[in-house]
This record gives structure tokens, C-alpha cells and sequence, in this order.
């Protein structure tokens, strides 16, 4: 390859800047000296790992060749020479679409004239049978008359094309903007491109990449493929209903529900765009203020009339995982319904000694860890409590545990190791006392496999002696070699590096122990880790060859019906999980854990009141912490806030260290007027576990109580995570102006006003209301608002605004208006008991809205509300805007 000291020839193209590089090669700008005209060069990258790098870049050729079209960077000349092989392209003067997006802040017309020119170039595209495959705001050009440019056709090809160019690196394309059928390797069509479209439309109109920002790209495809997008209208509410149905639409995960073709979309772009030229209207963009973020859709729930929250396919399969460790390893007949018998929980093993780091060692420990599992869930008497919702307590007190997991033994194992063998202790505990019933002890060979685990259980007998074993262990269907292989395969199972690995071991020691059970667990939970981390398209197919060469016998068992009820699941198999699910109720020993799963799996299918009705049934087997926050979450998705804040409250009690609990709960107290409670929940939780909404909440409730030096450190906490958000500025101005510091009122208000100065959309325009209102500008508020009369949309959040401009310009009757509307739309009235509507409460001219409202200045009313009325507190995203 030439060298790239700078200038150098290509061919006949004089090269004299780098412009940028990619995967497969550099790009320069260079000079045509033969026709005076700038070109950019993407010259090809020597790769000794690829075999047919310069077929590609040929290739891409041949494609840009056939696609002259004024919305894609046209191909001008081929230069192959022995330093190798580089496409001369037109050079586009400006600069990638999200870097536009950042410098100009265009408004909604704008934006939506470029997606057309997008579409346009896809339609060329598309009518020549080729698909982009990489579609991304970095692959769109825009210079300086805004026409756009697709751009990098590296890895497209004809769909009607079977050809191995790409396969060498398996699924071709960016993480976070493929289709759903692309991640999983599927064969694709032009509708592929529209998905990847919907991602970049979404990302240009509301701000945000539909399926968050993880760092992770395995967390982001896992999404893509199996969670549904935040729906845009819940995101950018201010956008057109039918370019949010159109966004949702692009991002169908079944290509048949997505648009026709480009050339569709492109019609419905135009039919909106007809509508911002006839009106002047829906030419708003997203706000920048907004703290509701794509990314917290997927972490907790949010009220459905807000933001639609979602149960992750990764929380019925911890679930159902959960549940493979209370099953028996035998045939066993069901209990009566009221499910006689007593609960155990297991802490994580704990583990010492200077090296315990050493692989065998940490053998022996997920040694012991397999057989108290097994040893635990088939006993008389017993029912375990899932590894999965133990773990979740590890490190608390004791007592702390004992009351979350609601159980009524706890063993508590301890292993100290030395250099040849570890000393394991068992002690089993009371959990109402925290009593020791009994203690045991042996030391357990370092290289023994079968053995140790034979210890462990003796140990294990001799503590419950009242607690026989229904069946043999599981280890007699297994040689202690092969045992020492299931160890050393079950002590990997979280490295997801070797997961396709440890599948093939586990294959060949099927072949070996068909019989050995807890290898169908294992597996299972293998094969769904690695469908996840690495989108393999083979991991359900190996699952079900695995499952249809198990021994008849065992397909009778609770591990053998689990496994293929996730495997259902996994499938989206309707009929058959159901009829698995009738089969785990006549086999699963722990009918609590039974109903959770069935609860889960109706809440994932949105079914609230099955949900809701089989939590329930667990609930009265057990009252546990994740029993007790699995149905709030059920009654909040379902709308019942009341009733949610109750459960709510139950769980903390529980576990008050669960932020996720107070955090919801605390935005519902502030909801229902009632900040005290806000403030105790969330400085309780700490101000370290809580996110950016809760610190949001956190201050306006402190600003509500006039507790003005806590709220003025928690807004300037909030400007420090949200520099671009202006609103906190305009609360601390506020609150200086009413501390009799009106030189550092004005300051902060200057900040909110230089923040927003370069913004005409209706939401800028409004923030610089209120600051000129802070600033004694009352015109220039007025102004403000009326020039958005048109653009705003009709909401609280734009009345409560209006409101505060208002009274604070002395315009009475105009506040007085815009107060009403927001007490109709919902807004406690105790938003309004703040030192900048004091005045309210004596003029006269209010008496009939005080009449109406007491709560308006402290009435009796004031906490009347019902949770969830009021959309202020930041768990919608008018919230945020405050």
C-alpha cells in the first residue's frame, strides 16, 4: 500500500487530506487534475485476516455503478494499481447527518425533508434490487444546500443475490441500527433498510435511540429483537400522532408490519410535510430538557399513560431459571393446594483463605454450590427458595434476609480453603430467631469430585434429618469424570466468551450421562445466554435436539418441562408454553414458584388481570420482597397507582434497600402532593442510588416544602448531570429572587436565557419566556408566548409554564386562565403553593378557583389527589421540562 505521508498520488488523483477512515479502508480528499474538480478517494485497507477485501471494494463499485441518483455519492473512476485498489467518489462538502442535527437545530420541517431525500435514495436503491445493510446517520452526507448523500455501500448487495462475500463476518452491519432478521443472520429485503431507517428517524426526531444507550452491544441487539422501542409519542408527545405511528411502524419487528417500500414512506413524509407548509404548524423538535430517557424504559416501570413500561424476556427467564432450582430430580406427585411444608433459603457460599482464587478450588466451591442446590429442592417437607432471589440479598444482615425472602430455615454454608482441601461449614438458622438449629463441618478434597459432592450431602442429611430426600441424588446416573467435566462447564456458565464452547461439552456429555439431570438445566440456561450475547440463530435448535434425546423417564420431570417451557417461551410458541405451563402446575413441588412463573409470562404477554391474579396466589403461599414488587410493577402497568403505592410500601418494609420500590413510590407521593414523603423515600435510598429523575423529584419537592439551601444544592446537581436543561437554573433563580439575593436571581436566569437563545422551536421559545419573565422583560415573555400560540401543544406542562410567566408579569387574568386549565388537566394543587403564586391566596379575583380547589393554599384538599392524577413529578416526561 501507498505510503499515506501526505500528499501522494492515487492513480492520477492528487491526495491532500485525510477525511476519515473505516473498517475497510481510509478516505481522502483529493484533486482530479485532469478535470479540476475535488473527489474523495476511499482507498482499501490491507487486511491479512480477509481473504477478499478487494472483491468487496469492487463489488461496492459495481453496486454505486448502477445507482446514479442525485441522493447517493456517485462513483466517478475505479483505481487499481499493484499498492491496491481504491474508488474515486464524489466529494460532499458538509458533513454527517448527526453532526448536522448538533450544529443547526433544525425544526421539524427540516428534519423531515431530509428523511424524504433519504427515502428517495433508497428507492433508487431499492428498485435496483440493492440494500444498503449499514443505514445510519454516519452513512448520510449533508452539504451545504442540505440535499443529502447515502454514502458507504460496503457490505450492501442484491437481495436476490446468494453470495459468501459476507459472510466472513458473519452478520454484517452496525449493532445498534440492524433489523431485527439481519442480527439473527435471516435472509433480507428492502424492508430491513426501513427498520434501520425507523433507528435513524427516531434518533433525528426525538432525541434518542429507541433502544437506549447501553454500552453493550449485545444489550442493545437483545433489545432489538426481543423488547419493544419506547412508542415515540410517549418520548416526543409534541410530534404529529401520524409520524409517531409512522416511526413505530419502521420499527416493527416483523418486516410485513413495516411500510411497502421507501417510495411508501417517502408519499406519508410528503403528506406531513404538506401539513407544516399549509399551517405552519408541527414545526417543534424534541426537547433537550427532557430526562426521560429510552435508556430508563428499559430498566423500571413507568406509569402506562406516560411512557408504556415493559417486562424484559431476561426477567421471566431469571424467573423461570429460579424455579429450576426448587423442582425435584424425580418423578413426584403433586402436593394438595394449601402446600404443606416449610421454606429454606441458601446465602451464597461463602469462601476464604489466601487461594481461593485457584481454578480447582473454585471448582470445589461451584461443587458444593450444585449440591446444595440439588440436595435442597427434593425433601419432604422442604421447599427451596430460588438461588436467583436469594442472591439478590447477599450481603445484608441477616435478619435483613430473612424478613425479604420470607422463609422459615436459612442454611448458611462457609467454605475455607487451604491449599489442598477447603473446610465447608453448614449452619441452619431460624429465621424468626436467627437461632442456630444445628451446625456441621467435613473437609472436602480439592480433586474430589463425586466424593466432596457426596460429603456435602451427607452433611446435608445429617442437619435435616426431619427433612428426608423423596429420591437418590442424581449423581449415580454419572461417572465421577464426567461429574468433574459438569463442574468444571458449570464454573464457566457466566463467561459468555466460551459459551458455544461449553454447549458442544455439554453435548458430548449428554451422550455419556443422559440420565444426569441437572445437565438439562445447565444447558438450558447455556443455550439462552448464548442466543443472547451472541445472536445465534443455531442456540433454540441445539436446545430442542438436546431435549428429544433425553431418556423418556426424565421428560416427565419438573427440569425437563421447564426447560422446554422456555425454550417456548424463547419461541414465542403460545399454545405450547400454556400446555407446559399445565403441566408444571401438576409437577412443580412449589406452587408459589409456579404461579410466579405463570404471572410472569401473562404480564409478558400484557394480560394484567392473569398477571395479577396469579402473583396473588403466590403471595398467599409466601410474602416475599420479589413477590410483593412483582405486583406493584403488575399494578402499575395496569394503571392502579393507588393500589401499587400500597404493595409498594409492603415491599419496603420488607427491604427499604430497594431503590427501584422508592423511587416509583416516591414519584407518587409527589404526584399526590405530598413532598414530605418524596423527600423521606429518596434521602432514605441515597442520593448515590438514585437516578437523575429521582434527584429531579428530590428538588422540586424540597423547593415545594421551601426547604430552599437543600433545593438549591439538589438543582445544582441537576445542572451538573443535565448541562443543556435550563429549567434548573430558572427554579434556583427563583428561589435566590426569594432569598433577597436578586443579583444571583438574575444570574441564574441570564444562564437559562444564554442556554435557549439559539432555539426558535415552541419549547426553547417557552423556556426563554420564563426567563425573560425572571429577568423583569415582561414583553418579551408576552411575546414569546404568543408566538407559539400555535406550535405548543395544549398540555399541563405548557400551561403550568404559561402560568408561572404570567404571574410572575402581573399578568393576573391571563395566569388565573392557564392555572384553571392545569387544575382540570390534573396538576395537584399543591404545585401552586410556592412563593411565586403567593399572591393567589389573598386576591379576590381568585376566590372562586380557591373555592373550587382549597388545596391551592393549603386546604383541606391539599392531599386529596389521587395518586397518578397530577403529571409533574418526573416520571413523565413533562416532568423533566419543570
Amino acid at each position: 500500500m501507498q505510503s499515506e505521508q501526505l500528499p501522494f498520488y492515487i492513480g492520477r488523483y492528487h491526495a491532500t487530506a485525510r477525511l476519515g477512515s473505516g473498517g475497510m479502508g481510509v478516505v481522502y480528499l483529493a484533486t482530479d487534475e485532469r478535470l479540476n474538480r475535488q473527489v474523495a478517494i476511499k482507498k482499501l485497507l490491507r487486511n491479512p485476516n480477509s481473504g477478499n477485501a478487494d472483491e468487496r471494494i469492487r463489488r461496492e463499485a459495481m453496486l454505486l455503478a448502477q445507482l446514479n441518483h442525485n441522493n447517493i455519492v456517485q462513483l466517478y473512476d475505479v483505481v487499481d494499481e499493484d499498492s491496491g485498489i481504491a474508488l474515486v467518489m464524489e466529494y460532499v462538502d458538509g458533513c454527517n447527518l448527526d453532526r448536522w442535527n448538533r450544529e443547526r437545530s433544525p425544526n421539524l420541517q427540516q428534519k423531515l425533508q431530509l428523511l424524504k431525500q433519504i427515502c428517495t435514495g433508497l428507492t433508487r436503491a431499492h428498485s435496483a434490487g440493492i440494500i444498503h445493510r449499514d443505514l445510519k446517520a454516519e452513512n448520510i452526507l449533508v452539504d451545504s444546500n442540505a440535499t443529502i448523500k447515502i454514502t458507504d455501500f460496503g457490505i450492501a448487495k442484491n437481495w436476490q443475490e446468494d453470495s459468501d462475500l459476507t459472510r466472513e463476518q458473519h452478520v454484517a452491519g452496525s449493532w445498534g441500527t440492524m433489523s431485527p432478521e439481519q442480527a439473527q443472520g435471516k435472509p433480507l429485503d428492502n424492508r430491513s433498510d426501513l427498520f434501520s431507517l425507523g433507528v435513524l428517524a427516531y434518533r433525528l426526531l426525538c432525541g434518542q435511540n429507541p433502544f437506549g444507550d447501553n454500552n453493550s452491544p449485545y444489550v442493545i441487539v437483545d433489545r432489538i429483537v426481543k423488547s419493544p422501542h419506547p412508542p415515540a409519542s410517549r418520548l416526543a408527545p409534541e410530534l404529529p400522532a401520524a409520524l409517531s405511528d409512522l416511526l413505530d411502524r419502521l420499527l416493527a419487528k416483523q418486516p410485513e408490519r413495516r411500510p411497502l417500500n421507501a417510495a411508501e414512506v417517502a408519499m406519508e413524509l410528503e403528506s406531513l410535510l404538506q401539513q407544516c407548509r399549509g399551517s405552519g404548524s408541527f414545526t417543534r423538535t424534541h426537547s433537550i430538557t427532557a430526562t426521560v430517557t429510552a435508556e430508563r424504559y428499559f430498566h423500571r416501570p413507568h406509569k402506562p399513560r406516560r411512557l408504556l413500561a415493559r417486562v424484559a424476556m431476561g426477567a421471566l427467564a431469571t424467573c423461570i431459571i429460579g424455579v429450576t432450582t426448587v423442582v425435584g430430580i424425580s418423578f413426584y406427585s403433586a402436593p394438595a393446594e394449601s402446600q404443606k411444608g416449610r421454606y429454606i433459603a441458601v446465602l451464597d457460599p461463602a469462601d476464604q483463605g489466601p487461594e481461593v482464587s485457584a481454578p480447582n478450588q473454585r471448582l470445589l466451591i461451584s461443587n458444593v454450590h450444585s449440591a446444595l442446590k440439588q440436595g435442597l429442592s427434593d425433601r419432604n417437607g422442604l421447599h427451596l427458595i430460588s438461588f436467583s432471589e436469594s442472591r439478590k440479598h447477599a450481603g445484608q444482615p441477616l435478619a435483613t434476609q430473612a424478613k425479604s425472602l420470607n422463609a422459615d430455615l436459612m442454611l448458611v454454608p462457609d467454605i475455607e480453603c487451604e491449599e489442598h482441601s477447603c473446610e465447608l461449614s453448614l449452619e441452619l438458622l431460624d429465621s424468626d430467631t436467627l437461632a442456630v438449629i444445628g451446625s456441621e463441618s467435613t473437609r472436602l478434597v480439592i480433586d474430589e469430585g463425586l466424593e466432596s459432592r457426596a460429603r456435602t450431602l451427607h452433611q446435608l442429611d445429617k442437619l435435616l434429618v426431619d427433612y428426608p430426600a423423596r429420591t437418590a441424588d442424581a449423581a449415580s446416573q454419572i461417572s465421577d469424570e464426567d461429574y468433574l467435566t459438569y463442574l468444571s462447564i458449570y464454573a464457566q456458565r457466566n463467561n459468555y466468551r466460551v459459551l458455544e464452547s461449553l454447549l458442544d461439552q455439554l453435548d458430548a456429555l449428554q451422550e455419556r450421562a443422559p440420565g444426569f439431570t441437572p445437565l438439562y438445566e445447565l444447558y438450558t440456561e447455556t443455550a439462552l445466554d448464548h442466543d443472547f450475547n451472541s445472536r445465534a440463530a443455531e442456540a433454540g435448535d441445539r436446545l430442542e435436539r438436546l431435549l428429544k434425546k433425553a431418556p423418556t423417564w426424565l421428560r416427565e420431570t419438573p427440569e425437563f418441562t421447564v426447560s422446554a417451557f422456555r425454550l417456548a417461551v424463547m419461541r414465542n410458541d403460545t399454545s405450547r408454553a400454556e400446555a407446559l405451563l399445565e403441566k408444571l402446575k401438576l409437577n412443580l413441588p412449589d406452587k408459589a414458584s409456579y404461579y410466579q412463573v405463570v404471572s410472569m409470562y401473562h404480564q409478558l404477554r400484557g394480560d394484567y388481570d392473569k398477571a395479577l391474579e396469579s402473583i396473588n396466589r403466590s403471595l398467599e403461599l409466601r410474602t416475599s420482597y420479589d413477590y410483593l414488587d412483582q405486583k406493584a410493577l403488575i399494578l402499575t402497568l395496569a394503571g392502579n397507582m393507588p393500589a401499587a403505592n400500597e404493595v409498594l410500601k409492603q415491599a419496603i418494609a420488607l427491604n427499604s434497600e430497594l431503590v427501584d420500590a422508592t423511587s416509583l413510590l416516591a414519584s407518587n407521593m409527589l404526584d399526590q402532593g405530598q413532598p414530605q414523603e418524596t423527600i423521606r423515600l429518596l434521602t432514605e435510598a441515597g442520593l448515590d442510588r438514585i437516578s437523575i429523575t429521582d434527584i429531579y423529584n428530590l428538588c422540586q419537592a424540597y423547593y415545594i416544602e421551601r426547604q430552599y439551601d437543600q433545593s438549591l444544592q439538589c438543582f445544582q446537581r441537576v445542572s451538573e448531570l443535565a448541562p443543556k436543561d435550563s429549567a434548573p437554573l430558572l427554579y434556583r433563580a427563583e428561589i435566590a429572587r426569594e432569598l433577597n439575593k436578586p443579583q444571583q436571581a438574575r444570574e441564574y436566569a441570564q444562564q437559562a436565557l444564554e442556554l435557549t437563545q439559539q432555539r426558535d422551536d415552541w419549547e426553547g421559545l417557552l423556556l426563554q419566556a420564563r426567563a425573560y419573565a425572571e429577568l423583569g422583560e415582561a414583553e418579551k415573555a408576552v411575546e414569546n408566548l404568543l408566538n407559539i400560540r400555535r406550535d405548543a401543544p395544549d398540555d399541563l406542562y405548557t400551561n403550568y409554564t404559561r402560568a408561572q410567566v404570567y404571574i410572575s408579569t402581573g399578568d393576573l387574568l391571563s395566569a388565573k386562565a392557564h392555572i384553571r386549565k392545569t387544575l382540570q388537566q390534573g396538576i395537584s394543587p399543591i404545585w401552586y403553593c410556592t412563593p411565586r403564586f403567593v399572591k393567589i391566596c389573598s386576591l379576590t379575583a381568585f376566590d372562586d378557583l380557591r373555592q373550587q380547589y382549597p388545596g391551592l393554599c393549603g386546604g383541606a384538599e391539599l392531599n386529596s389527589k389521587p395518586a397518578g392524577d397530577s403529571q409533574i413529578a418526573a416520571s413523565g416526561e413533562a416532568s423533566a421540562k419543570l
